[in-house]
């Protein structure tokens, strides 16, 4: 299982990218498939919005959730859910009560590095995303000046407020 998390992870980010830009696209698979099983007439607007971004970033993020995830749980000590159902928890009792808490350090670096690296996120928003749907990283590369010393005021969809 673990090697089926790798593996993706292997592929640049830039190719899985576009990717989804292929199977999301107006003639992409699901388009494509949907309009030849008579299920839709026009292509969905499946692409240029949060919701391509989202799927695009969850594809690309997963693996550095997964992985210290697994790395914490394989070193829980799975004697403690045996003794908590032993003296009459649920086993959904032993897990939210002891297996749960015991894995939230892995939850815990896991959430921190998706977010420090989905901080930095730049080409999956602005391929899947499009220029109507900025994230942070894109307001950032706008806010660099490039080449004047003059700092630009951000277009109206880009703005925080």
């Amino acid at each position: 299982m673990i090697v089926l998390v790798v593996i993706p992870y292997l592929t640049s980010g830039l190719k899985r990218t576009y990717s989804w830009v292929i199977i999301l696209g107006d003639n992409g698979l699901i388009n494509s498939a949907l309009m030849n099983w008579g299920l839709i007439s026009s292509p969905l607007p499946l692409i240029y919005n949060r919701a391509a971004v989202y799927v695009g970033m969850v594809h690309i993020m997963l693996p550095m959730m997964i992985l210290p995830l697994v790395s914490v749980m394989l070193g829980i000590n799975t004697s403690l859910i045996a003794a908590a159902k032993s003296m009459g928890a649920k086993p959904s009792t032993a897990f939210w009560r002891v297996y749960f808490p015991l894995s939230m350090p892995g939850v815990r670096s896991g959430a921190l590095l998706v977010f420090v690296i989905g901080l930095g996120f730049y080409i999956t928003p602005a391929t899947l995303g499009g220029l109507g749907d900025a994230m942070l990283s894109t307001f950032i590369a706008f806010q660099v000046p490039t080449g004047s010393t003059r700092v630009r005021s951000a277009p109206p969809h880009l703005s925080f407020w």
